[in-house]
């Protein structure tokens, strides 16, 4: 028997320290792990909890004293004798306001409110467009096969995905503005700036036709009219928020060519992670690197470099923190951006270079600073913004960034490499919050680490790299989407070898996938008249067939419903079903089409494969969409949608088209 005891926080020797709360003790009177559990905490003045949600329901009642709660984005007031209840996955942090305030909490698990916590968000996220934006390719060469398979093929996946489900959606892509790799390229290739952007473009959109991504808008580098006033509406309204400052430092400078270097002319130890570093960002850590806080700069040769003082405008993310430190607090962001973001927060917002004496950019409009342009940074918002209003344009109902109203703005999703991650999880979140667009924060970020090239990494300078044109031609492109899919490198580094993609390539692709496909339309061609027949008798194989079907089909609808689609998981799933659509055909052609006996049971195994070829088309569109339309096609389907697989294809009315050799998979 457990006798009750009386707890007494006033005695603080009868309390437990919390070692990472500093300033708060604590007594648990009954353990963790029970059916409910429960919490008494005494802080000191201005001790504060750690902000953090998690899935339990949680009740808090200040016994004495007072508290001040910061619930997601608010803030409330609690004395003495009050309570409040925290329902599962609402960010909260506890605030003292004065010495010896007590307060109980007590947390149990409830499946219910956590159930209801996701889908009310899943649900009101679905009732607006979707937008899109993979990180921009900078145009210093062409697309490479590590590119491809990080944002820019994904995008184009998860617009297909969401285009099953009838979403309407938009993607954003493009080239990078103004950063200094484009002019290193330039000058090697005796090009001017804006010249040798457009030819590598123009590789890049060709790429992107070739691999069938093409985006709904594309921005080039050099902006037009609209875009160069986007970038000053946004830049005006920081400055009139106070976030623009001016600041001098000693920046790497080279005496023989009178010139700063900076950007990518400049190179050193990364003052973070003391990694490899530009003086834009840091390929280890993703951080963005200011040139004149680089450990021994040098240039592009190698020679060191003397600092001299430089005035430049900085974008100051440090107001941005209650904002960030909020938008860190989202539970739909994935673990890698939540550790980024809070990572930063906790050793200090930065200032961000926005200018530099570079030779192309949009002009600095404050006196001082005409022969400086603006960089990169300050240019990420602004594209969003601009594509908003292209989106409104294309609906017929134009209007300027700020005249949309927010309930009509898209939902927006990011994509980028972990190596970007700076710009896109701070600078981009930062900006539009101090614009008071709180609703185009990103919703859902997608974050790749690095596909290497026979275990080094892809890169465009050193010629390290397989050119997307060079290996996939239009009708060559599919295997390849397939491919980058099948090893896209979410989680960690993927390594990507040629001999490995032509060897898979000639045993799936060319093997395993039209074998199958082929099989199953031999199938139904047994049986094939204008109308596909109705079942007739069922055998053990149909019956474990059938309910393989189903078991992929369930599968197919959780991943293309989930916040953050499995993509290489989708690919091994359809190869194995492949696999058991080749199993369940030959089983079936194995036995002789000409008994009569035979025809009731052919019948029954045509309906079947057409259940696994239609759960096969509607799986495979978002990766290999001329595949799965053919395949549709075959059976006088459409564009796959996902609605397809909630119909009884045992039963649905199937119409086939007059040419059987139509059939994909021939």
């Amino acid at each position: 028997m457990i006798y009750p005891q009386i707890i007494d926080l006033k005695n603080e020797a009868r309390a437990v320290p919390i070692s990472i709360d500093g300033g708060i003790v604590r007594h648990d009177p009954f353990p963790e792990g029970g059916n409910v559990s429960v919490r008494l905490l005494k802080f000191s003045s201005g001790a504060t909890t750690c902000r953090h949600n998690h899935g339990e329901v949680e009740f808090w009642t200040v016994i004495s004293g007072g508290v001040r709660i910061h619930l997601d984005e608010k803030t409330f007031l609690l004395l003495g004798g009050e309570s409040i209840r925290i329902d599962p996955l609402r960010r909260h942090r506890i605030e003292a306001l004065d010495s010896g305030a007590v307060m109980q909490t007590v947390w149990w698990h409830s499946r219910a409110a956590f159930e209801e916590a996701i889908s009310t968000k899943e649900a009101t996220a679905k009732d607006r467009p979707l937008l899109l934006v993979p990180a921009m390719l900078t145009p210093n060469g062409q697309m490479h096969i590590g590119h491809a398979s990080g944002p820019f093929l994904h995008a184009d996946v998860l617009r297909r995905i969401a285009e099953t489900g009838d979403r309407e959606v938009f993607v954003l892509q493009g080239t990078h503005g103004h950063l200094e790799h484009i002019a290193i390229a330039a000058d090697a290739a005796g090009l001017e700036y804006y010249q040798l952007a457009e030819k590598n473009t123009a590789c890049f959109q060709e790429a992107l036709d070739r691999l069938n991504a093409v985006p709904d808008i594309f921005l080039g580098t050099e902006p037009d009219r609209r875009g160069k006033a986007v970038v000053l509406e946004v830049f005006k309204r920081l400055c009139s928020k106070g976030l623009i400052a001016e600041r001098e430092y000693l920046v790497p400078y080279d005496v023989e060519s009178g010139r700063f270097r900076v950007d990518a002319f400049v190179h050193g130890k990364c003052p973070y992670c003391g990694g490899y570093a530009s003086g834009h960002e840091c390929e280890d850590c993703g951080a963005l690197v200011v040139d004149a806080e680089l450990q021994d700069p040098v240039d592009l040769e190698g020679h060191s470099l003397e600092r001299r003082p430089l005035k430049r405008l900085f974008l100051n993310l440090a107001p941005m923190h209650d904002a960030l430190e909020s938008f860190a607090s989202r539970s739909f962001l994935p673990i890698y951006a939540k550790h980024y973001i809070e990572s930063w927060l906790s050793r200090g917002l930065p200032e961000v270079c926005i200018s530099n004496p570079n030779r192309e950019g949009i002009r600095i409009p404050i006196p001082g600073f005409e022969c400086q342009r603006f960089n990169i940074t300050i240019e990420h918002v602004p594209r969003h913004l601009l594509a908003l209003e292209m989106i409104r344009e294309k609906s017929g109902c134009p209007a300027l960034w700020y005249q949309i109203p927010r309930d009509e703005m898209p939902e927006l999703n990011i994509l980028f490499g972990a190596d970007n991650a700076f710009g896109r999880l701070l600078v981009i979140p930062g900006v539009l919050s101090a614009l008071d667009l709180h609703e185009m924060l990103p919703r859902r970020i997608f974050v790749n680490q690095m596909l290497t090239l026979d275990g080094k990494k892809f890169s465009t300078s050193r010629n390290h790299a397989i050119w997307v044109n060079d290996i996939a031609a239009k009708e060559t492109g599919e295997p390849l989407r397939f491919y980058l899919c099948r090893r896209r490198p979410d989680g960690a580094v993927e390594d990507f070898s040629l001999s490995s993609y032509e060897s898979w390539k000639r045993n799936f692709w060319d093997g395993r996938l039209l074998r199958s496909t082929g099989k199953a339309n031999q199938v139904i061609e047994r049986v094939a008249t204008d109308e596909l027949p109705c079942p007739g008798q069922w055998s053990a194989t149909d019956i474990a067939f059938l309910a393989e079907c189903r078991r992929f089909s369930a599968e197919v609808r959780a991943r293309f419903e989930a916040d953050y689609p499995d993509i290489r998981q989708l690919t091994h799933a359809i190869e194995a079903f492949v696999d058991a659509i080749d199993r369940y055909s030959c089983s079936v052609l194995h036995v002789p089409a000409a008994a009569k006996e035979n025809e009731a049971l052919d019948r029954t195994a045509a309906r079947a494969v057409t259940f696994a070829l239609v759960g096969l088309c509607v799986a495979a569109y978002p990766l290999i969409p001329d595949f799965a339309v053919r395949i549709a096609g075959s059976l006088g389907l459409g564009v796959p949608k996902l609605s397809w697989l909630d119909r009884d294809w045992m039963a649905e009315s199937v119409r086939l088209p007059e040419s059987i050799g139509a059939r994909g998979g021939e």
